[in-house]
């Protein structure tokens, strides 16, 4: 697959820290540009050996023979898509995804396995005829795992967008740097063409408190750039919305809640 041919609207959803709401943001984006325009078709890929993104897409793991995102890094083949009951496009992930950067690494281009795959035909599980990822898919996000591992790397080589979720407090923040130098260094290995956007958006804020305030200022002052205008408030409502016996997006679980509201603000910033 050329340059030239990524689309404008893959974004990869990065941190090397847990628990700062990556899946959320992926499922509530896609939720988001699906209630948006009903006729869009959004893909979700899961990188993240975890796989939670794939279980609030109503993924069954006890069909082991079914090919998940693993077996397309690995054979460097079309990734396998499947379309949950929400009508989200998803491509599952699978706990071997562990061990997959040892598969990397083996490659000539260890970071464009993945470009690779994107370059082939996509192994349709809807039925619907879906051909490559470029024609087929109006929006792809990416969610990546807790690590700056051979898969981040693959995830930000094909992707226009870098989207960085952050919590207001001090691990969180200091982790901020040495994402923004690894995705320099993989521009600078692939001679990726210039433009990429890196947004940073504060998640899970609780209130406008005092110590919020002082750490919102600090990443204006250092990461100015890159913040987004957008904040995601803390809400009690995305939990609810994962804990339904069939998980659903926030759009479809609480669409007028403060954080459907927050992420429908940055929907907008955003595309």
């Amino acid at each position: 697959m050329e340059q030239e041919q990524i689309l404008n609207d893959i974004t990869c959803v990065v941190n090397h820290k847990g628990g700062v709401a990556k899946t959320s943001t992926v499922l509530s984006i896609a939720g988001g540009l699906l209630r948006k325009n009903k006729r869009a078709k959004v893909l979700v890929i899961d990188m993240d050996p975890q796989c939670n993104l794939s279980l609030l897409c109503g993924w069954n793991f006890k069909n082991p023979e079914l090919p998940t995102v693993y077996e397309s890094l690995r054979d460097q083949s079309g990734i396998p898509v499947y379309k949950s009951e929400r009508g989200i496009y998803f491509t599952p992930a699978s706990r071997k995804l562990q061990q997959v950067d040892t598969d990397l690494y083996r490659q000539m281009e260890p970071y464009r396995v993945l470009w690779g795959c994107f370059g082939q035909n996509v192994d349709d599980r809807t039925g619907e005829g879906l051909s490559d990822v470029t024609r087929s898919f109006d929006y792809i996000l990416i969610d990546c795992p807790p690590a700056l591992s051979g898969t981040t790397y693959n995830a930000m080589a094909v992707s226009s967008r870098i989207l960085i979720p952050i919590q207001l407090e001090p691990l969180s923040i200091n982790g901020l740097a040495p994402i923004l130098v690894e995705q320099e260094r993989v521009d600078r290995s692939l001679r990726q063409r210039q433009g990429q956007d890196i947004c940073i958006v504060p998640v899970m804020v609780d209130g406008n408190t005092r110590i919020a305030r002082g750490y919102k200022q600090y990443l204006h002052e250092t990461y100015g750039k890159y913040l987004s205008d957008v904040s995601i408030r803390k809400d009690v409502k995305m939990r609810e919305s994962q804990m339904q016996r069939q998980a659903k997006d926030i759009f479809s679980y609480a669409p007028y809640s403060r954080v459907a509201i927050d992420y429908e603000n940055l929907i907008k910033e955003l595309y």
